[in-house]
């Protein structure tokens, strides 16, 4: 027996397992598009709105209960152009304490009021009346049709009144004139922010609203309001609400306790040229936050209703091999390249009875000029089929520039998408193409080499250096 092709057999076997052991994880189709790869990375820009965000299921933006109930995660990543991704509504956040104001409980431990149960209002001309802002958000509701109307919640009182804060969030449906929330201690001084006012500085600390609208939300300590009424003129314990006027408004919020302001988020603003994160406590309307983690610590288990996200459904964040293919080949119409790389991208925006997308498109930002993409193809509603397969493939080469190219504005949630392209490239591409998903090349063909090439590049050290210490080389035969 020849100890040379013993030692050979040996070999390729240890080749086999080493690979097996040593080789990473790769990225779909073995191509990646970290650090400098530019393989191509078609994408589906769309706002997806979740109808029901839950804290304490989800920690990333892009979740979502999929049609058995389960929490899900897009294949998708917040726009990284867009400093604030994320928007939403106030008075759309259920979290627990949000009704719990005057905090009074029963022999049981449970709050025995709320200042959002229509019960407990005394109501004079006005209309007081149970409602929600949201699905799951219940609120109070005031309808008052003339400057007189009014409605009184004085079940509670509240020691040191003047240290808290007067929060309220509402939606404002309808409103005339100056409506105010007023609050008024025992001996008949009072304190009052304004409800409505067309003719106001929205950002005006004791102006809730100067338009109608949702998510309208003012936060101010007591003791910094002007204290009015015939009492001693100094405001104590706070012993009654009352709003007053002609307005329309559903109430999700109302507390006169809290002793700090709530806090609905964090946004990225600019300063003097410098990118700073700044606490949202009065937002005003929908509004934006820069991710799901600034939220007062009172919301960390909240359930917010329509969330909506500026999201990037990209080639780079898929993970079914089966949605990419990659091969490099040599090609003789290009002789002056090292190499052609054929990609093929499945795409599609996923669809379940909790999602919803506005703003939809199909595009393409090139890494490469523009000539350097020889073919590049677009299919629509292709399902699964191989893309070997599909027929209806459309030329869009000719739009390939230095610029974002839109290859479909009228995208579909459901629809399949398929992206295919011929690039020309270098081996230096090719690399840094192959190694960002973690080396290998999964399902792509390398278009040269052979068994020899595979076996010195894994792990190329080791095994050459097992080669000279069984006396083979390359270009050896059998004896």
């Amino acid at each position: 027996m020849n100890i040379k092709k013993v030692g050979f057999s040996a070999l390729l076997a240890l080749v086999v397992v080493s690979s097996m052991v040593a080789t990473p994880a790769m990225a779909a189709g073995g191509i990646g598009w970290s650090g400098d790869s530019q393989a191509p990375n078609p994408t589906l820009n769309a706002d997806v709105t979740v109808d029901e965000w839950n804290g304490a299921d989800f920690s990333e933006a892009l979740q979502y209960y999929d049609d058995s109930g389960d929490a899900a995660s897009l294949p998708a990543s917040t726009n990284a152009s867009n400093d604030n991704p994320i928007a939403l509504t106030a008075t759309d956040i259920e979290f627990e304490q949000r009704d719990e104001f005057p905090r009074k409980s029963d022999e049981d431990g449970d709050n025995a009021a709320s200042a959002l149960d229509a019960d407990e209002w005394t109501a004079s001309g006005a209309a007081v009346s149970e409602t929600t802002t949201a699905p799951g958000v219940d609120a109070l509701g005031y309808d008052g049709t003339a400057a007189s109307d009014s409605a009184t919640y004085s079940n509670f009182s509240v020691d040191d009144g003047e240290k808290g804060y007067v929060t309220i969030a509402a939606d404002i449906n309808s409103a005339a004139g100056t409506p105010t929330l007023q609050l008024t201690d025992g001996d008949g001084d009072y304190v009052e922010v304004t409800l409505y006012d067309a003719t106001g500085d929205a950002s005006n600390d004791t102006l809730l609203a100067n338009s109608t609208g949702e998510g309208m939300v003012l936060q101010e300590q007591v003791g910094d309001l002007t204290v009015q009424g015939g009492g001693d003129g100094t405001f104590d314990s706070t012993e009654e609400i009352t709003i007053t006027g002609e307005v329309d408004a559903d109430v999700s919020v109302l507390d006169a306790e809290r002793t700090r302001e709530l806090q609905f988020g964090e946004r990225v603003v600019e300063n003097d040229g410098e990118l700073e994160t700044e606490t949202i406590t009065e937002p005003h309307g929908e509004y934006s936050v820069a991710n799901m983690d600034g939220f007062d610590e009172v919301m960390s288990d909240a359930t917010i209703y329509g969330v909506t996200v500026d999201a990037m459904f990209q080639a780079s964040d898929l993970q079914d091999a089966e949605d990419v293919n990659a091969e490099f080949t040599q090609d003789n119409d290009y002789p002056q390249w090292d190499s052609v790389g054929n990609f093929d991208y499945r795409l599609q925006l996923p669809t379940a009875f909790d999602l919803s997308y506005s703003n939809t498109e199909l595009v393409d930002e090139p890494e490469l000029p523009g000539e350097r993409y020889k073919s590049v193809e677009v299919a629509e509603d292709v399902g699964d089929t191989d893309f070997a397969d599909i027929d209806s493939w459309s030329d869009v080469t000719d739009s390939y520039g230095s610029s974002e190219v839109t290859l479909d504005s009228t995208v579909s949630s459901g629809t399949t998408y398929a992206v295919s392209y011929k690039v020309v490239l270098t081996d230096g591409e090719v690399s840094a193409m192959q190694n960002a998903a973690g080396g290998g090349a999964g399902p792509m063909d390398a278009g040269n080499g052979g068994i020899w090439d595979t076996i010195i590049s894994i792990p190329g050290a080791i095994v050459s250096a097992l080669l000279g210490l069984l006396g083979i080389n390359k270009y050896a035969g059998g004896s």
